[in-house]
């Protein structure tokens, strides 16, 4: 995204001399269209970085107790969800103030689909389905009662285990309102926005636990004519939330080059936002038994925080509507 920056910037700011005055650079510091309103639409990549914890707990309840004993047990673990995205901002800046500096206002919205990954924030064993030990096993609930050749215990099943994931949603909202302050860079000028942002995006949280248990212990699938029993215990959950944070940011921009009544300019910035809304995901499952083991139930609790604040680093390219003014 940096190297996309600096390439833009080496293919615009050579052509500023032919958008301008028979190629001169203006030496006046005044503000292309700094009487009027002035809209722009910004094409922006970056990314944002927040640290995420998970947890999960099984436990289960034998021949309806309500004691519990554990399951699988309690695990927990965290990450940091780095999440790239691409996006769009309209925004409008008003009339120069008409006070030293000559700062001017400005509003934005934007819209930035994130491209992230599911992350295991709390992982214990392989969970997916009970199968056999052998690296090509299929789920024990598909086998053929009576073909398997060689039976495995309940301690040796693959697929047993349990985890809490979290993914940052794709979609993703903010705002900001700020001041531009300029200044006058060499022959180029450049805009120091500090601003106060607003950001709303979603996690979505997933759990599953997947445990076996036998009867006999050692004996989870029908081997020939061995009898076996096995109770394929799957636990999964879901949840998710939007969450809100506001906080400041600063953009630097720098005006690239103009065509006729369109201005093109670089930034690069850099935003911090603190979570406003309760920052816990929490879900859980249960399922219920009445087989030859016993009347029990299993349940399972699963917990994703995010963390208090929320960081963006980014870099774009904004379009201006100057019109005819000079």
């Amino acid at each position: 995204m940096a190297i996309g920056a600096v390439i833009a910037l080496g293919v615009l700011v050579p052509s500023a001399a032919l958008a301008t005055d028979g190629g001169k650079l203006e030496k006046s510091t005044r503000q292309a269209g700094e009487d009027s309103w002035i809209p722009s639409l910004a094409i922006t990549s970056g990314v944002t970085i927040q640290n995420h914890k998970g947890l999960v707990d099984s436990v289960l309840f034998e021949d309806m107790s309500s004691t519990p004993i554990p399951l699988r047990g309690f695990f927990n673990g965290s990450d940091t969800a780095v999440s790239p995205f691409v996006g769009g901002a309209l925004e409008v800046m008003a009339p120069a103030l008409p006070i030293p500096t000559r700062p001017r206002v400005f509003f934005s919205g934007e819209i930035i689909p994130t491209f992230s990954t599911s992350r295991d924030l709390a992982l214990e064993g392989d969970p997916g389905c009970v199968r056999g030990p052998e690296p090509d096993a299929q789920c024990a609930r598909n086998e053929v009662p009576g073909e398997r050749r060689r039976g495995f215990g309940e301690n040796d099943a693959n697929g047993q285990g349990s985890e809490t994931t979290a993914e940052v949603d794709t979609i993703v909202f903010g705002a900001s309102l700020g001041v531009a302050f300029p200044l006058q860079f060499g022959k180029r000028q450049l805009r120091i926005k500090p601003s106060v942002g607003w950001i709303n995006y979603e996690v979505k949280a997933n759990g599953l636990v997947v445990d076996a248990k036998c009867d006999p212990e050692i004996l989870c699938t029908d081997v020939r004519i061995s009898p076996g029993f096995l109770r394929e215990t799957i636990l999964r959950g879901s949840g998710s939330q939007r969450f809100n944070g506001i906080g400041p940011g600063l953009d630097i921009e720098m005006d690239a080059a103009r065509y006729g009544p369109l201005g093109v300019s670089l930034f690069i910035g850099g935003r911090a936002y603190a979570i406003v809304d309760d920052r816990t995901i929490s879900f859980d499952a249960t399922q219920s038994f009445d087989d030859q083991i016993g009347m029990d139930t299993a349940a399972a609790r699963f917990e994703v925080k995010v963390d208090s604040w929320i960081y963006r680093a980014h870099v774009g390219v904004r379009f201006h509507w100057l019109g005819n003014q000079e």
